[in-house]
């Protein structure tokens, strides 16, 4: 088992013994029954179909919050067509994740580029030091 931390509540700043949770007690109860609100809201037949601003405007549950239970697996979002939040980059209504696919495609490739130009100027780096090397051996 892990040795508890003392740490700093990211949502409230109040200090508390990180162990088993990642808040304070009292927004992990906050959090808690803002996710009972909203499971109990989704959970009735006629709200299938809700968007996350329905819910949202329902239940008083910030829309980043309900978000946040959509990504943590809380909430199965192909249970509700409607539900989704946007893209954390274009907006674009999504159920998984932070990024679409288009934004997540290429954000790979502009890191894929990235790396390939390092790994170049690595290799370019490399080459020079080794005919420095040999030029200074061969004096």
């Amino acid at each position: 088992m892990n040795n508890p931390q003392l740490d700093n509540c990211p949502s409230c700043g109040a200090l508390y013994l990180r162990d088993q949770i990642d808040c304070c007690l009292n927004c992990y109860q906050a959090n808690e029954a803002a996710f009972k609100k909203v499971d109990v809201f989704l959970k009735n037949p006629d709200h299938r179909n809700a968007s996350i601003e329905d819910v949202h405007a329902f239940t008083d549950v910030s829309i980043n919050k309900i978000a946040e239970f959509l990504r943590e697996g809380r909430i199965i979002a192909s249970d509700y067509p409607n539900l989704g939040y946007p893209c954390a980059h274009c907006g674009e209504r999504i159920n998984r994740q932070m990024l679409c696919e288009a934004c997540h495609r290429a954000f790979k490739q502009e890191v894929n580029a990235i790396m390939s130009e390092a790994e170049s100027a690595e290799s370019v780096d490399k080459r020079r030091a080794a005919s420095a090397q040999y030029w200074k051996m061969k004096k």
